[in-house]
């Protein structure tokens, strides 16, 4: 069917949204869904998102384009209503091979555009996903049900994506639309909302600029060499743009080709590798523990195998400005509303140091974001010194959030955060005051990597250390015999706090207690609880035995279920 150059434009902005979109909620929602079995045996649904996604990958291209406007509205009411990821992945399982279709019908000119917007709704959501935030949710969906419409009103078939254009869509979830991932993989651990917004132009260019250096027949060699700039940390913060830049200028090849269900099939097989760069030794890829790069280069390499140079219709100038200057406007909405760098306060007497485990930036049920809760809660009680684990700063498993970004701008803390993993997963410590990172280290371990990190508020001269120990208890013992280590070398930790997984008669604890006091007289009833199925008492607060400083009162919050664990919180001064 032909469209105009209105409807094309319509089309390509709701289906460069839609793909971003779709691709980050399929995964984490069949992440979220996957561990709940993993961890508590909960069957739905499980696996049933991946094998929705291989059946729509089949029939996607003898789909009628009402059929086409039907699913994808109904993805976008559904983001429109929850952000339950356990559910609307299922939705997003047939909206994606969809946006695929659209990928492969309108002008690259106009997908990138969408992909843009789409990056344009992450400013606006702080580093935030689109979906968990309601303004953000409700230009999402206006975006996708303007496609909606196009496609409605068209007569015939939806076009059938083949294995490039799904190869095309694996490379892209793997980060390289996310300033945050990018700077993360390049080894920026610690930075604040002004540069994520500043970055965000960088990338938002290099998608623009993409049809530019479509059909230069070096194009391939620099989406290869743009990758292999993540082996040299930090030149990927320059290299995985150009690699962007690319990848968009080879896409009108690669729309030609076939076997779609064998490139779904890849799709899934590259989000699984890539959650096993984290999680391997978890999930039974232990191989994949920590080399996501190499993840990165071979998907690229498959890519770049797929495509070839061929030469695409330009933007014209207007088509580059305006979503610069919607950019534009949204960082300034962005800097204005919130906080650009830390803001520095007055040193008290007496502050309130929490931590908590935020679970990877999903509430405990339903693979819910958690962003937006985690704001109102901190809204709320107000501490001074946040100690967190399961931090994620990028990561593909749940929609590539940037939860210190996100705290940060709201509430003008500093952070200091040690990944565990591949920069986008770990520990961080949140202070009203200025911080030093003295040491990090992943601990030995059996499973997954296991961070933690020791800081000093500048302050009071507060040293702590911040740590998440493993699932054995094996393990837990040997990693609280090297966390004593840790602690006791000069400067000494004050306090070691977080998410042991240690009951208090375990020999970890037995261990860490012989130089250290539980700040909790009296115990929670629980500091973790999964549906009143799994429920544990495994968060610490712990203080040096002779130390000065003095605990005025201590508490926990129960009722608080943005994550799986709860919050417990000290009020402590030095004397």
């Amino acid at each position: 069917m032909k469209l105009s150059e209105q409807d094309n434009m319509i089309l390509g902005i709701g289906g460069g949204v839609l793909l971003a979109s779709s691709m980050r909620i399929f995964v984490s929602g069949a992440y979220a869904s996957v561990e709940k079995t993993f961890f508590y045996g909960v069957m739905f649904p499980s696996a049933l998102g991946i094998i929705l996604f291989l059946i729509a990958s089949f029939f996607v291209g003898k789909m009628q384009r009402k059929t086409g406007a039907i699913i994808i509205t109904a993805y976008a009411i559904a983001s429109l209503i929850t952000d339950a990821t356990e559910y609307t992945h299922l939705i997003a399982a047939f909206a994606l091979p969809v946006a695929l279709s659209l990928v492969k019908e309108v002008k690259v000119k106009y997908i990138i555009l969408g992909l843009v917007m789409d990056l344009t709704l992450r400013v606006l959501a702080v580093g935030g996903e689109p979906i968990d935030f309601i303004y953000t949710r409700i230009l999402l969906v206006i975006c996708i049900l303007g496609a909606s419409y196009v496609l409605w009103k068209g007569k015939g078939q939806l076009k059938s994506p083949g294995f490039g254009l799904y190869a095309f869509a694996a490379l892209l979830n793997l980060g390289f639309i996310y300033p945050n991932a990018i700077m993360r993989y390049s080894g920026f651990e610690t930075y604040y909302l002004l540069h994520f917004v500043g970055y965000s132009f960088v990338v938002a260019l290099a998608i623009l600029i993409s049809p530019y250096l479509a059909g230069n027949k070096f194009t391939s060699l620099l989406l290869i060499a743009g990758v292999f700039a993540l082996f040299v940390p930090p030149f990927g913060i320059v290299g995985i743009p150009i690699a962007l830049t690319s990848a968009l200028a080879l896409l009108e090849s690669v729309k030609k080709g076939r076997f779609g269900v064998i490139g779904a099939l890849y799709f899934v097989t590259v989000s699984v590798l890539a959650i096993g760069a984290y999680v391997g030794r978890d999930i039974g890829i232990p191989f994949m523990e920590d080399h996501l790069e190499v993840l990165i280069l071979s998907s690229t390499l498959v890519y770049t195998l797929s495509s070839r140079p061929l030469v695409i219709e330009r933007p014209n100038m207007r088509e580059i400005g305006v979503p610069i200057a919607g950019m534009i406007i949204a960082s300034l909405v962005v800097v204005s509303a919130f906080h650009v760098r830390p803001v520095d306060v007055e040193t008290k007497d007496e502050i309130i140091v929490w931590t908590y485990n935020i679970h990877q930036g999903f509430a405990p049920y339903k693979g819910a974001f958690n962003g937006n809760e985690l704001v109102k809660l901190l809204k709320t009680y107000s501490p001074d010194v946040m100690a967190s684990q399961e931090v994620v700063g990028g990561m593909i498993g749940n929609g590539y959030q940037d939860i210190p970004v996100l705290l940060s701008a709201y509430f003008g803390y500093y952070y200091e955060y040690s990944p565990a993993v591949e920069g986008t997963y770990g520990v961080a410590t949140f202070s009203r005051w200025p911080l030093e990172s003295i040491e990090e280290r992943n601990l030995k371990s059996v499973g997954q990597a296991r961070p933690a990190q020791k800081i000093k508020v500048l302050s009071n001269g507060l040293v702590l250390i911040n740590v998440h120990m493993g699932l054995y208890p094996e393990e837990r013992a040997l990693q609280a015999e090297e966390l004593l280590e840790m602690a006791l070398k000069d400067p000494a930790a004050e306090i070691i706090l977080g998410d042991t997984n240690a009951e208090l008669h375990e020999k970890a604890i037995e261990l860490l207690l012989t130089e250290y006091y539980d700040a909790f007289p009296e115990r929670p009833p629980y500091t973790f609880n999964w549906g009143n199925v799994d429920i544990e008492n495994i968060d610490y607060i712990i203080i040096k035995r002779g130390s000065a400083l003095k605990v005025k009162e201590y508490g926990w919050l129960l009722d608080v279920e943005v994550s799986d664990h709860r919050p417990i919180y000290v009020l402590i001064s030095k004397e």
